[in-house]
């Protein structure tokens, strides 16, 4: 696989050129898995040509090859699948009720979630359930929405995955400068998470509100606590090969059970490391904002070629803020109820001054929720791409 970034003076130009090379097979078709049967055979032909032939290669050699082709194999710097096992179909994702959440979730009640509404029904995502897959199914929303999850950019982007009317099967592949780098299984072409499009789509370096990228759905931010709360009986997404109680024990698959104990950590730490430091877990960032400090949680609203990002402390003293955003009327407001942020249209004709976590005003009018809206990313991942990013804009 041969990565290359090529950039531009706007963010928007910024190209990523991802292109598979093999010299087995042509593009685009899956390498055939040898059968269980068969490697018990593959190994005892290696071990007899040792016997047979051995100054051919030694057998530490042998040993040394074995041990790094199986180090890559089971990485995913050849082979993603295994280590960030996507679950972006219904049939393989898990979805529980909220007790049963409660009970399986290591930060029970507490347990930060992606939240992704549509059409008067929600699913929650907890953090910690999307770290390895990435990719999740959409559940009771529907099989047109997944989620797409990156905790380097600690960014969820709910999309529906189609572009000009064929769907894409969506599926992690790699990071480039601290963000989700998908790829789709039916062209085998590179999607990058904040993109929301092909690369192909962005060979025109002209700016993405001048591209076809997938359809957003509205996300923000809950802790279980208050997803119960403000959505009682929605269903919780759970990753079903990390969460004691459903993956495979070890009495049950010793080699799944270690290896992935062992990828579980490896997330967690990285994750920890992302939070609690300044520099990135991968410094290739290559611009530098200085106005937050680097892992400030922002609450971006990007609209039409236009973007503005909003901190915490910003929202919870204005309480409601409304603004003009790409050409838009927008109201971004702070719930203390759910201690949540949200991006509304205003589809009013007069500043809004009252409004509930729902979008509901005292007249009873509900306001549609910002789709694009990027609910609690690190600010110099989303600064290093989209450098022009204002900041707490009131008016």
């Amino acid at each position: 696989m041969l990565v290359h970034l090529r950039r531009g003076l706007a963010p928007a130009s910024r190209h990523l050129s991802i292109r598979f090379a093999t010299t087995t097979q042509p593009l685009g078709r899956a390498a055939v898995a040898t059968p269980s049967w068969a490697k018990p055979l593959l190994w005892a032909g290696v071990a007899t040509s040792q016997v047979l032939y051995p100054h051919v290669c030694s057998w530490r050699t042998l040993l040394a090859i074995g041990g790094w082709t199986g180090l890559l194999y089971f990485s995913s710097a050849i082979n993603p699948h295994l280590m960030m096992r996507a679950r972006n179909q219904a049939k393989e994702a898990v979805f529980l009720s909220q007790d049963e959440a409660k009970k399986l979730l290591p930060g029970g009640l507490e347990e930060p979630c992606i939240i992704i509404e549509r059409d008067g029904k929600a699913v929650a995502y907890p953090d910690t359930q999307v770290l390895r897959p990435h990719v999740a199914s959409g559940g009771d929303l529907g099989d047109d929405v997944v989620l797409t999850y990156c905790g380097l950019s600690n960014l969820g982007i709910a999309y529906t995955p189609e572009l000009a009317g064929k769907h894409l099967d969506l599926h992690p592949m790699t990071q480039l400068e601290n963000n989700l780098v998908m790829y789709d299984k039916n062209s085998m072409e590179p999607v990058q998470q904040l993109w929301g499009t092909t690369e192909n789509r962005m060979e025109c370096q002209c700016g993405l509100e001048k591209v076809e990228r997938m359809k957003e759905w509205p996300t923000y931010q809950l802790t279980l606590k208050d997803f119960c709360k403000a959505w009682p009986g929605s269903k919780v997404f759970v990753n079903d090969y990390s969460t004691k109680g459903l993956k495979p024990t070890f009495s049950e698959n010793p080699v799944v059970y270690l290896y992935d104990l062992m990828m579980d950590t490896i997330f967690a730490q990285s994750i920890i490391y992302q939070k609690t430091n300044e520099k990135p877990v991968f410094p290739t960032l290559k611009h530098v904002d200085s106005r937050l400090p680097s892992k400030e949680l922002v609450y971006v609203v990007p609209l039409q070629g236009d973007a503005v990002a909003y901190t915490s402390t910003f929202l919870q003293e204005k309480k409601i803020v409304n603004v003009q955003i790409g050409g838009s009327k927008i109201v971004v407001a702070y719930f203390p109820e759910f201690s949540a942020i949200g991006a509304f249209y205003n589809t009013t004709n007069r500043p809004v001054t009252t409004l509930d976590f729902y979008g509901r005003m005292s007249n009873g009018k509900v306001l549609p929720r910002v789709e694009s809206f990027k609910a609690g990313v690190f600010w110099c991942v989303w600064m290093n791409w989209f450098p022009l990013t204002d900041l707490n804009r009131s008016s």
